[in-house]
């Protein structure tokens, strides 16, 4: 495996904040690339985001369970994963209103977790069992919801993540944070169906245990490696690992491009759980970290709220 150096990938002496916001478990960003602002959640802040570049001015929208996922919407509104229901955000107005409510099982605690808007303008997301990482069960599935309807589509995943999409909307990456495991697929827009792929990666808490992810427009695909304060780039083939690259944050969660040109990676990370040492070693944990970046994103595919 090739390790890049940051000339290579990242311009990391240039890394720094997009803004002051820290959250307790930031997630799912997403570049909208018609308002020029990043949206992004706070799991346990049960909030969404924003913020411009280079403005420094940051929004958030508060909402009544965890705010695990979200994705842009044609008309300009959120689809946004809170709790167990998937619901539709205004960000002019604040106003909401709920879409589908994903069953769960019986006296479980149970939520929503990382979602994205497909090539097929479904907007796909995970369920999992809501306790330590240490005690969560198989019970996780996958969901592709539409604005009139919600489809389970697999099961027996644990911590279901990672989800990306190429730019040409014919293959899906995922993974799994407690099984650590990575998978290519090949996917059909037209159908909204994936094939079994093929396993690219079975990470370790040394190496990164894969969190969220993102694809550029040569088809690699950026993992966070939330354990190891990397992220880990594999090939777009799905042959193998071909890159680490180091973070400026400890506990990094997930990537996305965007900026004017596509040419930024914004990286969001975490503080939930760490100790007073650990914060007081990386006190900006929580962060959204904006790094000038050799590789180019695309724009995100939007959900129809409407259809």
């Amino acid at each position: 495996m090739a390790t890049l150096e940051p000339e290579d990938a990242l311009c990391l002496s240039e890394a720094k904040l997009l803004c002051d916001t820290i959250s307790i478990l930031a997630e799912s960003p997403v570049w909208d690339e018609r308002r020029q602002v990043l949206f992004w959640c706070d799991i346990l802040g049960n909030a969404v985001r924003s913020a411009s570049i280079g403005s420094g001015i940051s929004r958030h929208w508060q909402l009544p369970d965890t705010v695990s996922s979200l994705g842009l919407c044609e008309n300009g509104d959120l689809v946004v994963a809170c709790g167990m229901d998937i619901i539709i955000l205004n960000p002019e107005d604040g106003s909401t209103h709920q879409l589908h409510s994903i069953p769960k099982p019986d006296n479980v605690p149970y939520r929503l977790n990382d979602g994205r808007v497909g090539p097929d303008g479904a907007f796909w997301v995970g369920t999992m069992h809501h306790v330590p990482l240490p005690e969560m069960q198989p019970i996780g599935e996958l969901w592709r919801v539409t604005a009139r309807s919600a489809e389970r589509v697999q099961t027996g995943l644990t911590c279901p993540n990672g989800l990306a999409f190429s730019q040409d909307g014919s293959v899906m990456w995922q993974s799994d944070s407690v099984q650590k495991w990575i998978r290519r697929r090949n996917f059909d827009k037209t159908t909204g169906t994936f094939d079994d792929g093929v396993l690219v990666a079975h990470m370790q808490e040394e190496t990164g245990r894969p969190d969220g992810g993102c694809i550029d427009t040569s088809g690699r695909y950026w993992s966070a490696g939330v354990s190891a304060g990397v992220l880990n780039i594999f090939a777009e083939d799905g042959s193998g690992q071909i890159a680490t690259v180091k973070m400026p944050v400890p506990r990094p969660t997930m990537p996305c491009f965007g900026g004017p040109d596509f040419c930024s990676l914004l990286v969001t990370s975490h503080r939930h759980n760490m100790s007073e040492d650990q914060l007081s070693r990386a006190p900006l944990s929580g962060g959204v970290w904006l790094i000038p970046s050799s590789a180019e994103g695309f724009p995100a595919p939007r959900f129809d709220s409407n259809a």
